[in-house]
């Protein structure tokens, strides 16, 4: 099946703002797998919309249109579907219902303009929003699937998970037997990735590969169709082979499990606990450790520091080298635990498009240090230094041992 995406609003048009959504809707519809073939951005003007729906629906089975759903004058997205197809506008009781209750628990009165986002191409079935306020809605014309929903990001993704996804997977998978899986790699950026997997990155290949990068872990969904449920099972097991060949040590998991699960489990497999003394990365390494279910069973806490000066007070040392190191060491004996972790300041040297960060693990007072790069963003600087340090942490905790290297 062929998939077009249609994005909508002025803020678009105008690149006010940056179109976030095109390319997470593409990914997921092809990780489906849907051959997506065409992108569609508009503005909020009712000729346009149904413009793009025309070639949309004429390109493609599946259309995914996000934006224009609003209370507002410019909101015009339902209009533009009703009448491209000859449609009246009714207002859903159930969507109503949900409007007024948000709006009540917010202490708000429900105006006209509110009341509005109830109101669908008649034949609509809605798509409830759990993050806002106006409903997307599915709409089915013969052998075309068209599927609306608000342009907030949040609330596009929810209903795009919640609804979408699951609705055209049943329509693949009625012709198709499918089955999928998904691994995380950390420490490869995606052009390595692409120049590795070479071949298997091939548009129409079966089993299709996707990529889905989020601050240095890249999730790779492996989807295989088969006309019986064991070739689909035979060509995932091939190709996970392949990716296990290619990918060796980088793959931290094949089950979908990010690095905070997948370190919690080597910490339970081993019945340890870790505790952390951080500076630069503001308690995010032990938030993250905490994500887990059960993780109390080996996290026994977290210091937090402001200043180098006050970890070293802390830390009882006189003069501020190793810092990293001796946090560790500290944080381990102040929990009584198995492992410590310590993570010194950030450090974004001048024209060096990476930060450096020192760390420094205690595992039963063996202790390993060792400075990561990470991308020097200043807007996500601790959330990719975390990422770095727990990164390490698996890697001693699979080896137990340390290599004297620099960090990937």
């Amino acid at each position: 099946m062929k998939a077009a995406i249609l994005t909508i609003g002025d803020e678009l048009t105008c690149g006010y703002r940056l179109d976030t959504n095109t390319r997470t809707i593409a990914q997921r519809l092809s990780a489906v797998p849907l051959d997506v073939v065409l992108h569609l951005t508009v503005g909020d003007d009712e000729g346009a919309i149904r413009r793009g729906l025309e070639v949309a629906l004429e390109e493609a089975d599946v259309v995914v249109a996000a934006g224009g759903l609003g209370p507002t004058e410019d909101d015009l997205t339902r209009q533009a579907v009703a009448a491209h197809f000859d449609l009246p506008l009714v207002e859903d009781a159930e969507a109503l219902a949900r409007i007024q209750a948000r709006l009540a628990r917010r202490g708000r009165p429900m105006s006209p303009s509110d009341r509005s986002q109830a109101q669908v191409p008649q034949g609509s079935e809605i798509i409830q929003n759990d993050r806002g306020t106006a409903p997307g809605f599915y709409l089915q014309r013969d052998d075309k699937h068209l599927f609306v929903t608000p342009g907030v990001p949040h609330e596009m993704e929810g209903m795009l998970e919640e609804f979408i996804l699951p609705r055209l997977r049943r329509l693949v998978e009625k012709d198709h037997h499918v089955r999928r899986a998904v691994l995380k790699v950390y420490g490869l950026p995606e052009p390595e990735i692409n120049e590795r997997l070479g071949e298997m990155m091939a548009r129409g290949r079966n089993p299709l590969l996707g990529l889905l990068p989020h601050l240095g872990t890249i999730a790779i969904e492996v989807v295989a169709m088969g006309r019986t449920a064991e070739e689909a099972e035979s060509l995932l097991a091939a190709d996970l082979r392949r990716l296990r060949e290619r990918l060796g040590e980088y793959i931290i998991s094949e089950d979908g499990r990010d690095l905070p699960e997948v370190v919690a489990d080597l910490l339970r497999e081993r019945g340890w606990s870790v505790a952390v003394a951080e500076v630069g990365t503001g308690g995010l390494v032990a938030a993250r450790l905490s994500e887990p279910d059960g993780a109390d069973r080996w996290l026994r806490g977290g210091f937090v520091f402001a200043s180098v000066e006050q970890a070293a007070r802390w830390a009882g040392m006189e003069e501020e080298a190793d810092l990293a190191v001796r946090l560790a060491t500290a944080a381990r004996q102040a929990r009584g635990t198995d492992v410590g972790i310590g993570v010194g300041p950030l450090a974004f040297p001048e024209g060096d498009p990476y930060g450096t960060v020192p760390v420094g693990i205690d595992l039963h007072g063996e202790v390993l240090h060792r400075r990561l790069r990470f991308p020097a963003d200043p807007t996500r600087a601790r959330e990719w230094a975390a990422g770095r340090v727990l990164a390490l942490v698996r890697e001693v905790l699979l080896e137990g041992r340390y290599k004297e290297a620099e960090g990937r």
